[in-house]
């Protein structure tokens, strides 16, 4: 029976400068201790996940998305908490819809991201972190809402007909709603704030 296996590609100019240097201590050995094998073909420019007999479809997927993190540029220290969950994180494909020209799409991106980030200030209001390429965004946040919240409005801003106030507001008040005095929201906030602290993008 075939080891499923997951492969990402990766720039050499985006990945940490020092990650190679790193990477059997803080990426190998964190995903072995969770039953996965993970290597990364500097010549090839991939990285190179098996899952072995793990079955656990959420440890995978937050694997892979540890994975999409390192590709992005950001530190093996993220690895760790990315998959205890300390950290959320997801992956958003960005994919122009059919029928869109190649200047309407990217307009409605930069508007997009200019209310995501100046209107309406989420990464602040939800603690979270978005990296923005042509192909994916990526979200690193303190909590489970905010990254499901950012792919709700990623998902609807930028492919549905929902319009980017009316699912924000929408968005904000059910999060404020569920998280009152903003346990959930805080939660590993010193741990995220530390690791932002090294960012270099």
């Amino acid at each position: 029976m075939n080891k499923p296996t997951y492969n990402l590609v990766f720039s050499k100019d985006h990945i940490y400068k020092d990650l190679n240097k790193v990477w059997k201590e803080e990426v190998e050995s964190v995903f072995a201790s969770h039953g996965l094998t993970c290597r990364m073909n500097e010549d090839e420019c991939e990285m190179i996940l098996e899952t072995g007999n793990i079955e656990d479809e959420y440890i995978i997927k937050r694997a892979r998305n540890a994975l999409g993190v390192l590709a992005c540029g950001l530190s093996a220290q993220w690895v760790k908490p990315i998959l205890l969950e300390q950290i959320y994180c997801d992956v958003i494909k960005i994919e122009k819809p059919d029928g869109m020209s190649e200047e309407e799409f990217s307009s409605n991106y930069d508007d997009f991201i200019d209310k995501f980030e100046n209107l309406y200030e989420l990464q602040r209001k939800w603690y979270c972190f978005v990296i923005y390429f042509d192909e994916c965004i990526t979200v690193l946040a303190t909590s489970f809402q905010a990254t499901s919240a950012v792919k709700s409005l990623v998902q609807e801003g930028l492919f549905g007909t929902i319009p980017f106030q009316d699912n924000a507001e929408m968005l904000i008040r059910c999060i404020e709603t569920y998280d009152k005095e903003e346990e959930t929201l805080t939660n590993n906030l010193e741990l995220f704030c530390s690791l932002l602290a090294g960012v270099r993008i």
